[in-house]
């Protein structure tokens, strides 16, 4: 831990990062993270958000403004030891676009179609922290909480249908 940021500094960055990228521009997360910074949960994620630094880490917002609108993130706790700082808190959202997964190869794994429906789930997000910005990021989330929340399970023959023709729109999209 750099001797010139506190423990303060460091939870308000970590909190700061968090917010950023759901709701920030590239330009705010330069301020925040790191040309180096990488992203531990992107194998799932858009093949640009796979690369380092706050285009990258802007690239995981977009991937989430895509699928869900009303997205808010609420901290309940967070803990400073080190460079590593644990944030704990919930979620939230309303699922208003197509929700891609992608394979660590970068092809388009299924897309989930948009229910409207709203969700709230913890999360925990680890950050490590170096020289006042993030450096490194992983997390824990509740995705199976999120996905019965959203009626993604059990899922209707219905919505078997919508996400396979949004899975095809985007293997095509994923194409051009």
């Amino acid at each position: 831990m750099s001797t010139t940021v506190s423990r303060i500094d460091m939870a308000d960055l970590a909190e700061r990062a968090i917010h950023a990228v759901l709701a920030g521009t590239v330009a705010d997360l330069a301020t925040l993270v790191h040309t180096g910074a990488v992203n531990r949960e992107a194998s799932a994620e858009p093949p640009a958000t796979r690369g380092a630094g706050p285009t990258a880490f802007h690239a995981t917002g977009e991937w989430l403004r895509a699928a869900f609108s009303e997205l808010a993130w609420t901290t309940e706790r967070e803990v400073v030891e080190g460079e590593l700082v644990v944030t704990y808190g919930t979620l939230s959202g309303r699922h208003t676009g197509d929700f891609v997964v992608w394979t660590p190869d970068g092809s388009v794994e299924r897309a989930f179609a948009p229910t409207g429906r709203t969700f709230t789930i913890r999360q925990v997000h680890f950050q490590r922290i170096a020289d006042g910005l993030v450096l490194e990021h992983w997390a824990v989330r509740d995705d199976q909480g999120m996905a019965v929340q959203l009626g993604w399970i059990p899922p209707t023959p219905g919505f078997l249908l919508r996400c396979h023709r949004a899975t095809k729109r985007a293997r095509r999209a994923a194409r051009v």
